[in-house]
């Protein structure tokens, strides 16, 4: 019995636009079960095997999720309610972060909801970030190691052209702590500790939709639900009169609301299996509900004992400014074959507080971004090396952090890479790499080097669908 790969496989990819090129030969049955194990979808000992290794898959993350915290010390998240992650999956991380206009229909698309649109398959991702970084100003230096789960995510085809998604994922963090000495007296005794310390952080909840509205446009929106709490105290610590006790200054914020993200896409063919596509998405709101509740403490040396407390602020409901980022995309693909795109991103931080006391104004960020990917061979069935997919990009952005108060805000770049290793069916193994410095010396105070490493697995298959063989 024989099968040709364009009743099946092929058919699949040219729904999902990635027109493969015609073959013209045929293989063995066998041979092409040995390729995209369609016949395990007939044996229920593999269903069974395929559904447990899901399931630890979703428990290990689900662990991970409920006892997160934020992965490494960053001085810089002291602004609004902390450092925004990045919304990018791994995937996209390999390429420099471009995602606003470029989606093969495989791997989910989490930066344009528009482009869900193109995937036709049920895909399940899932991924966990660990960094290492070094931190110095002009006096110290320190280096850190952390991880953290990087997304949750599940996309559904709902109809031939609505595909949804819903998945979960860190959207801020805070994480830092400084502290400052004072001499009280003329023996040059450092008596007076100031400590400012920052720590929590916002996740959330994301339920995307892409539209096919025409043959080759695409819209979507998405909507996110934010929840966590941040904590940051303020706390003066007197060495000199033998007492050792601790005055400081809690306040900790509740947040707790939507957040909506729209986006567009547009596929033009040029000729045969080579495409420009472009796309642009649009943050809907600018401020979150968020709860305050503010409180004097006096404590021991450990700051564990709670001497003395006065509550000034109780449950204090307010409106939280965040960032609006407009984002553009721009790439050009040859189908399961290779992609080269640029993304630009526009921040508006004018309106969100610095919290550090300045009457200055947050600036505008710009984020520019290019990557792209490359497939030997899709289609190979003897060769892994041809089916893996190879991915590079750099990212250079201007951020609103300016660390010395001089209106030199510190540039973020890096360069990226990993790989798409390719698993059963349309399943695949990715391993994305960055490294990239953040904030100069002699410009900023302060500068972080980084190193990144994501891991993050696709399951891609069909479901409640039946299969057809030629």
């Amino acid at each position: 019995m024989y099968v040709n790969l364009n009743s099946n496989i092929a058919n699949y990819l040219v729904e999902c636009e990635i027109k493969l090129r015609p073959l013209q030969t045929c293989i063995p049955l066998r041979e092409y079960f040995k390729f995209i194990n369609l016949n395990s979808l007939n044996k229920p000992t593999a269903l069974l095997k395929t559904f447990r290794s899901l399931s630890i898959v979703l428990f290990l993350l689900l662990t991970l999720v409920v006892r997160a915290q934020t992965i490494l010390n960053s001085p810089y998240s002291y602004l609004g309610m902390g450092e925004i992650q990045g919304s990018e999956n791994a995937t996209q991380m390999m390429m420099g972060g471009i995602g606003v206009s470029n989606s093969n229909g495989i791997y989910t698309n989490v930066v344009n909801p528009a482009l869900l649109a193109r995937n036709r398959w049920t895909n399940l991702e899932v991924g966990i970030n660990t960094e290492y970084k070094t931190l110095q100003d002009t006096r110290q230096k320190q280096s850190v190691f952390g991880g953290n789960y990087q997304s949750l995510n599940l996309t559904l085809p709902v109809t031939s052209r609505w595909t949804a998604s819903v998945g979960i994922r860190p959207h801020s963090a805070v994480e830092y702590e400084t502290r400052s000495y004072r001499r009280l007296n003329l023996l040059g005794v450092d008596s007076l500790i100031y400590s400012y310390k920052g720590s929590g952080g916002v996740s959330k909840v994301s339920i995307s939709n892409g539209v096919r509205v025409f043959k080759e446009f695409y819209v979507g929106l998405q909507m996110d639900y934010l929840f966590g709490q941040v904590n940051r105290n303020v706390s003066t610590q007197n060495m000199s009169d033998g007492q050792y006790y601790k005055v400081q200054l809690e306040d900790l914020t509740s947040y707790s609301d939507f957040q909506f993200k729209a986006g567009f896409a547009y596929r033009a063919k040029l000729k045969t299996d080579l495409f420009l596509n472009v796309g642009a998405t649009l943050d809907l709101n600018s401020t979150l509900n968020a709860e305050q509740i503010k409180r004097f403490a006096t404590m021991d040396i450990s700051g564990l004992t709670v001497i003395n407390s006065d509550t000034l602020e109780k449950s204090k409901e307010f409106v939280q400014q965040i960032p609006v980022a407009k984002r553009f995309g721009l790439s050009i693909e040859k189908a399961a074959k290779w992609m080269v795109g640029v993304d630009y991103t526009y921040t508006d931080w004018t309106k969100v507080s610095n919290n550090l006391g300045r009457s200055s104004t947050l600036p505008v960020s710009h984020k520019v971004s290019m990557g792209g990917e490359y497939t030997p061979d899709i289609e190979s069935i003897s060769s892994f090396i041809k089916r893996t997919t190879y991915r590079m990009g750099v990212s250079y952005e201007k951020t609103p952090y300016d660390f010395l108060g001089n209106g030199n805000y510190a540039v973020d770049k890096h360069l990226s890479f990993g790989v798409a290793l390719p698993l059963r069916n349309l399943s695949f193994l990715n391993l994305a790499y960055q490294v990239g410095r953040r904030g100069l010396i002699s410009e900023n105070g302060m500068e972080e080097q980084y190193h990144k490493l994501t891991l993050g697995l696709t399951f891609s298959d069909l479901w409640f669908q039946k299969q057809k063989i030629n």
